[in-house]
């Protein structure tokens, strides 16, 4: 019999590492042609010298050893979670040990994990009850690592808020990330969402440890994250890193798409990202992953316990990106999607890929409309990645914007969101509210 965990060691502590410069060579009008516009490239070009390289986090420890990735919680639901970890391939002997929290010592149970390639362990947490506490620990190498804590889902319906994280763009490795990680761990979450682009440049196994595990250690052990995959992501191994790193509720085997519940939100996670048909086919309008998520929506618009349904992707429908390595809106998506969001009342579509902030008024039609009468989008690609050559226009649309890095918290109430958007040093960028909307039809918003 496997004795019960004893004297635990917690994580260490971290700092931030070097500066990057703000390199502002925008070309601010990208459809000028001829001499004038090979005069902007020129000078935009220039700047290259300062553009900053993704890079190592300087002035954060590693994990404690044996460790490559200190352990951290995922997929969380109602009655289960994952709890993954890495150590060097071929190493043995791992257990994770769990129990509700303030358990005696006689309540400790053991799950020995799987163990998939890269040297990734999976532990699969089952029997929980809902809405609780739980306390974790990792035994490796004959130390057992811990306590860390979590919480699981509400059930459907229940619980009085949701505390989401919402952040994008962010695996750079340099200080601006560094400085949202340590202002992010001073919240309380439920759990977070990331809007993709999580490990630059290639999201190789590597770049995942050091620009994402490394930094963000500490609120991954207690923060269930839930990934919608970048562009990005998928570089290095057509996103196998990104598979084995994560753990995800797929609707069908391999696929990077997923929706789950979380008391009163159904959260929807699209793959706008991965070279694949059925990610052509969402742009489209037809495809497996668009009928999936035109089910998805229907089945949440006639389910009176789903309050607000927000939908995250990396390419975002709405956004006012200039410069030359702006992207800006993506006219596909928009005219694939837009109209299923519309037709199902989605609340909010919070979207990445631009390294920038902004959120929209409410839209409906291409038209901003009054509160509780359209879907709010969100683009949050500012969480710690370049900003070279980029910018943000204004337009009638938009309800406030910025290129400042920063993060989101959003608290879901049953009656409204309430967000504010944060920088580094805790100073509000955007502070809103959004009101719940049940589609076409609803009350006060015209047919």
């Amino acid at each position: 019999m496997r004795a019960a965990p004893g004297p635990l060691r917690g994580p260490v502590s971290r700092r931030s590492g070097t500066s990057e410069p703000d390199c502002r060579g925008v070309l601010r009008h990208p459809g000028i042609r001829g001499p004038a516009r090979a005069a902007r490239v020129v000078a935009a070009l220039s700047l290259t010298a300062c553009y900053p390289s993704p890079g190592d986090p300087g002035g954060v420890p590693p994990p404690p050893a044996p460790f490559l990735r200190a352990p951290y919680v995922q997929n969380v639901d109602t009655t289960a979670a994952s709890i993954l970890w890495m150590r060097a391939a071929g190493s043995s002997g791992d257990t994770a040990w769990f129990r509700p929290a303030g358990g005696d010592s006689s309540s400790w149970r053991a799950v020995d994990p799987y163990v998939r390639a890269q040297g990734v362990r999976s532990a699969r947490l089952r029997g929980l009850p809902a809405g609780v506490d739980v306390e974790y620990v990792v035994e490796a190498a004959g130390d057992r690592f811990g306590p860390w804590r979590f919480e699981t889902a509400p059930a459907p319906g229940a619980g009085d808020s949701v505390r989401v994280l919402l952040f994008g763009d962010s695996g750079w490795g340099t200080e601006p990330q560094i400085d949202l990680a340590r202002e992010m761990e001073r919240h309380d979450w439920d759990l977070a969402i990331h809007v993709g682009d999580i490990a630059y440049d290639d999201g190789s196994k590597d770049q995942f440890t050091e620009r994402h595990f490394r930094v963000y250690r500490e609120l991954l052990a207690r923060v269930p994250l839930f990934p919608a995959i970048g562009n990005h992501d998928v570089r290095a191994d057509d996103g196998r890193s990104y598979d084995l790193a994560f753990d995800w509720p797929a609707p069908d085997p391999g696929v990077r798409w997923y929706s789950f519940r979380w008391g009163p939100a159904l959260f929807v996670a699209l793959d706008s990202s991965s070279p694949t048909e059925a990610v052509r086919g969402l742009r489209r309008g037809e495809g497996p992953q668009y009928e999936w998520l035109a089910r998805t929506l229907r089945t949440a618009h006639g389910d009176t316990t789903v309050a607000w349904t927000i939908v995250y992707l990396h390419h975002p429908p709405y956004s006012h990106a200039v410069g030359i390595s702006g992207h800006g809106q993506q006219f596909d998506i928009r005219r694939a999607l837009v109209p299923l969001f519309e037709d199902f009342g989605v609340d909010l579509v919070a979207a990445g890929h631009d390294h920038h902030y902004e959120r929209s008024r409410p839209l409906r039609a291409d038209r901003a409309v009054e509160p509780g009468c359209g879907t709010v989008y969100v683009v949050q690609g500012a969480g710690g990645a370049s900003r070279y050559a980029r910018d943000v226009a204004t337009s009638p649309l938009q309800a406030a914007r910025s290129r400042d890095h920063s993060f989101t918290r959003l608290v879901v109430y049953r009656d409204r969101i309430e967000g504010r958007t944060l920088r580094a040093d805790g100073s509000d960028v955007d502070a809103f509210t959004i009101r719940p909307w049940t589609g076409p039809g609803a009350s006060g918003c015209g047919p």
